[in-house]
């Protein structure tokens, strides 16, 4: 595991720990302010006990030095003086013998109904924490992932374009290295009409290299900046896919190798140039995965031209199906990979499909090879 991956693991648990323990403090804080309601609620009705106390003391020291008339006298000055509690006389013959001082009964319930209030604060605060705190917590779980996604992709993108360079590079040496030795021996040999010929045929074939992998540099940057305007017309598919094939074929010594079952007269509505492409960009990828025949069929009906390159290579896995046209991919690492490309191929030809509004598709050959499967809508 790389540097970069671990710090991110490392910060997402400090940060997932971190707001755990924020939510824990939380709750734990909302129960202690709750408790200090409910103590205060309390401590106003032991203050409430010990007035009581006093204010039965005071009324038998009055009744016993006899300052009271009578009962409503009593309770004047009682209201005067206690204005949160009250005198009930419980006996009705001889009043002064019998009464009771309590706190006034809204105080019971007013004091009640704060710590019934204060319990059910304590409550929704409860249930609002755990819902803000799951929902919190799910959308911190999200962002880590789809953070770590994007992470994981930028580390992917990285090694595919260093891969890229790595691919590139061999691709623009190769032929540039052949070229120049080709001309070296021009230059310092005398060699007959015959060979020259054969060094100037492959000095051409290097150089149409050359030409075809600065088209599909550009190319591709055009499609992935959308500078791309196709112009559209009236093709003949049929003639096109012959031609391409043939020129293809010629300099490649590849006649033998190349099945053409293609139906004439096939007409879409396309770009010229983008179905080259697209076609040149499969027939490379099938000859070089595959020392085998490729065959090429074109086909059509009242719905669909369907359009398909079909070889008996290696095979494509299933799991690098799925990202067999991103840009720079190629399966396997660049260092050990024997054949040539650089990973462009694959992703013109799906923004060219796509262009035309037209679908591609990878299915397996059988017994053995790849099927790559274009359909045009008529």
């Amino acid at each position: 595991m790389n540097k970069p991956r671990l710090i991110f693991i490392f910060l997402s648990i400090y940060i997932v720990a971190a707001f755990s323990w924020w939510g824990f403090e939380h709750f734990r804080n909302s129960n202690t302010i709750n408790n200090l309601e409910v103590a205060n609620s309390n401590l106003r009705a032991e203050a409430d006990e010990i007035l009581c106390y006093k204010a039965s003391s005071d009324i038998f020291e009055e009744i016993r030095q006899d300052n009271f008339l009578d009962t409503i006298q009593a309770q004047n000055y009682f209201k005067a003086n206690y204005k949160t509690l009250e005198l009930v006389f419980v006996d009705t013959i001889n009043p002064f013998n019998g009464y009771l001082i309590r706190p006034k009964q809204d105080a019971y319930i007013k004091l009640q109904t704060e710590i019934e209030a204060a319990n059910k604060k304590l409550n929704r605060k409860k249930w609002m924490y755990a819902g803000e705190g799951l929902v919190m917590i799910a959308l911190l779980i999200w962002g880590i992932l789809w953070v770590y996604k994007v992470f994981e992709k930028s580390i992917e993108l990285n090694k595919q374009q260093n891969n890229f360079l790595l691919a590139v590079t061999h691709e623009l040496k190769t032929p540039i290295a052949s070229i120049k030795l080709y001309l070296e021996t021009l230059f310092k040999r005398d060699l007959d009409k015959e060979q020259q010929s054969v060094i100037l045929k492959n000095s051409i074939n290097d150089t149409n290299r050359l030409r075809d992998l600065v088209d599909n540099l550009l190319l591709s940057a055009q499609l992935e900046t959308k500078h791309y305007e196709p112009l559209m017309a009236k093709v003949n598919l049929s003639e096109l896919v012959n031609r391409i094939v043939d020129t293809y074929a010629k300099p490649r010594n590849l006649e033998t190798r190349l099945i053409k079952n293609i139906e004439q007269e096939v007409y879409i509505t396309g770009d010229g140039f983008a179905l080259e492409s697209i076609i040149v960009n499969l027939l490379s990828n099938a000859e070089k995965y595959s020392d085998q025949n490729i065959t090429i069929l074109l086909k059509s009906d009242n719905k669909q031209v369907v359009l398909s390159i079909i070889d008996l290579g290696i095979g494509i896995a299933e799991a690098d199906k799925q990202r067999l046209f991103d840009k720079f991919y190629r399966v396997g690492a660049e260092q050990t990979r024997k054949s040539k490309g650089t990973g462009l191929g694959l992703f013109i030809v799906r923004k060219l499909v796509h262009l035309h509004d037209a679908t591609i598709t990878v299915k397996n050959n059988h017994p053995i090879g790849t099927n790559f499967e274009v359909s045009f809508n008529v």
